[in-house]
């Protein structure tokens, strides 16, 4: 058994409180996290997440919906969110039956469906943007700018560490896999 470093632990069990935290029970404008992020996905064509520097590429949310936009298929959105597409096919459907998304065929391949945001589901993540900001700006007020800043570079450290940490893993369980 791996000796226990008492830092390690006090971490170990911080990030465990923030997992279970109740925060993460929060509906932004009355939507589950789940709907947010298939929205946001759509709007920026990326997961919201990877955007480590907002002040070079901040989202767009007045921008003109581009009605050529081809859309993501199922299995784009599932593969940036990181889920299977079966968990992210009823979000979608969810979000369709309430005018939030629309789906299309897919010009180059007739099987194919894309996926598209509207201006309604537009409106409704930037209200939520709107929304966890103003809860985000408290959180600055209750820890001042300094502690904040040093917060969100440790945060960015510790998501970098567990990602590089997880492609590793994955690099090594399909070395000596001879299959494409």
């Amino acid at each position: 058994m791996t000796d226990l470093d008492p830092v390690a632990q006090k971490l170990l069990y911080s990030i465990m409180q923030f997992n279970k935290g109740k925060w993460r029970h929060h509906k932004p404008h009355g939507r589950n996290h789940n709907e947010i992020m298939v929205l946001a996905c759509l709007l920026h064509g990326s997961h919201p997440g990877e955007r480590l520097d907002w002040r070079d590429n901040p989202p767009d949310f007045e921008g003109e919906l581009n009605e050529n936009q081809q859309g993501l298929k199922v299995s784009e959105i599932s593969a940036l969110l990181r889920v299977k597409s079966p968990t992210i096919t009823p979000v979608i459907r969810g979000l369709e039956d309430e005018g939030l998304v629309k789906r299309t065929m897919d010009p180059e391949d007739r099987r194919a469906v894309r996926i598209t945001i509207t201006e309604a589901g537009r409106d409704i993540i930037r209200a939520a943007h709107e929304e966890r900001m103003q809860i985000f700006n408290r959180l600055v007020e209750h820890l001042g700018k300094e502690d904040s800043t040093q917060l969100a570079e440790l945060l960015t450290k510790v998501y970098t560490f567990f990602d590089t940490l997880a492609s590793l893993q994955k690099e090594q369980s399909t070395e000596g896999d001879d299959t494409p």
